[in-house]
């Protein structure tokens, strides 16, 4: 009996809620803080470029080129988010945009993993 009361206010529960309604708030706060995060990425981003750049120039092989361009590609990624979340909200750098990016990150790295 009190598996069957609890299954049916369970039931109802999922009828007006969706399972990730617990991830609003934080999402919330992730979007209030995005600029933030987003100049902090680039500072990142662009420290990091700085370093394979300077060691690709110190010994140059073709695994530092592919992670060199895979630092480059995310370097550029950032930096168009940053000038689209002042630009254009949202509508330059949509998640296709972003998810060609990525698949060249991802591409980029797999190369100079598995290049001899």
């Amino acid at each position: 009996m009190i598996l069957v009361f609890l299954g049916t206010i369970f039931s109802s529960l999922t009828v007006f809620a969706a399972p990730w309604d617990f991830l609003r708030v934080p999402t919330e706060a992730a979007t209030t803080i995005n600029p933030i995060i987003m100049w902090i990425a680039w500072i990142i981003s662009l420290g990091v470029l700085v370093v394979s750049l300077l060691a690709l120039k110190k010994k140059s092989t073709q695994k530092l080129l592919f992670v060199s361009a895979a630092f480059a590609l995310f370097f550029i990624k950032i930096t168009l988010g940053l000038v689209d979340l002042y630009a254009s909200p949202g509508i330059f750098m949509n998640f296709a945009v972003q998810g060609v990016f990525d698949l060249l990150i991802i591409l980029s790295l797999f190369i100079a993993l598995f290049r001899k």
